[in-house]
């Protein structure tokens, strides 16, 4: 079946990530829509998914989810003992990812109900809750954890600079239990912080470690570049 709508990325270089527009072509009218303006590409099922997925090849769903999973079998945790927050979850795409390897995915968040309203649409009965919200409330998720017996919390590409700050990370972390993951996948450049920031977070921890850190290629940028990023899994005791 064809898509209702085609899209033509804009390459023009130079663009920080935040700044990159397409074209999308539908219903005889063409619009000009910026990539990170989620509310309006989660408003046309099947967009995010050409544009992001397929068009430049994100990988970040994809190595999120495996890390959490080699992060959970360093505690002895086969992937179905794995029961995940997804946070900045956008309409699913990762926790769709984890829900393909055995995890069993229970919470999604994120900061535009936009987000969660896509999720409910695309794929429904992937979360039995999803949370909205910029920062969120401490008590809500020490509820949902205590309640869900949560011990994975993910995200990719959710936290650091425009997003999730790091201290509301180490908060929400705060509120899982011994012998739980966390996995990110977080922006690499030389002109941000969010690696750095979120490797304190975790050094000025004593009960979380880091167990798997490494270099992937996160998408392609729309004018052809690679863009790289960092995966990171860490362990409480």
């Amino acid at each position: 079946m064809t898509a209702p709508f085609t899209v033509e990325l804009d390459p023009t270089p130079g663009r920080r990530q935040g700044e990159e527009q397409f074209l999308l072509h539908r219903g005889g009218e063409t619009q000009r829509v910026v990539l990170h303006d989620y509310a309006t590409v989660y408003d046309v099922p099947g967009l995010y998914e050409e544009v992001v997925q397929r068009q430049l090849e994100c990988a970040s769903p994809a190595t999120v989810a495996d890390a959490a999973v080699e992060a959970g079998a360093e505690l002895g945790l086969e992937p179905g003992a794995l029961r995940a927050f997804d946070l900045g979850a956008g309409n699913g795409v990762v926790g769709e990812e984890l829900r393909a390897r055995g995890v069993t995915v229970v919470v999604g968040a994120d900061g535009i109900p936009e987000a969660r309203d896509a999720a409910h649409r695309d794929r429904p009965g992937l979360y039995a809750h999803y949370l909205v919200g910029e920062r969120l409330e401490s008590a809500e998720v020490a509820r949902l954890v205590g309640e869900e017996r949560l011990n994975a919390l993910v995200a990719a590409g959710a936290v650091g600079e425009g997003h999730v700050p790091v201290d509301a990370l180490d908060e929400l972390w705060s509120a899982f239990p011994a012998s739980s993951v966390l996995a990110l996948t977080l922006k690499d450049a030389p002109d941000d912080h969010d690696v750095s920031d979120v490797e304190a977070m975790i050094d000025a921890r004593s009960d979380t470690r880091i167990v798997v850190r490494r270099t992937f290629r996160h998408r392609l940028s729309m004018a052809g570049h690679e863009l790289h990023y960092l995966v990171l899994a860490a362990v409480k005791s």
